[in-house]
């Protein structure tokens, strides 16, 4: 369930909160492509790189990780007009975060 930012207050628990934040599907698999390119990305490296995902659900997580700051938009204003998505420090440091949950996947269902 999307929630704005200024709800997040409302919420607790920091466990919760993170949940809330980046707790589905989409938007870790976003993050993590972000990390892993290191670099700023565009909205079709994005849907090629996240097969199957819908270019709606895309456009409605790129949007809420921006709104929450995770990521930013940089829109130039060339012909045609180019946008780009890249980690904000708020996003960069979810890295240990993602780290983390390779680790424990890899202790307890790799072989």
């Amino acid at each position: 369930m999307f929630r704005y930012p200024e709800d997040l207050r409302d919420i607790p628990c920091p466990i919760e909160k993170t949940v809330t934040l980046i707790g589905n599907k989409w938007s870790i698999l976003l993050i993590r492509e972000f990390h892993l390119s290191g670099k700023a990305l565009r909205f079709n490296d994005l849907l090629n790189s996240l097969k199957p995902i819908s270019s709606k659900t895309l456009s409605s997580k790129l949007k809420d990780l921006v709104l929450y700051e995770i990521i930013e938009r940089n829109v130039e204003d060339t012909i045609p007009v180019k946008i780009e998505y890249r980690l904000t420090e708020k996003g960069k440091d979810l890295g240990e975060i993602l780290r983390s949950m390779a680790e424990w996947s890899q202790k307890w269902y790799e072989s």
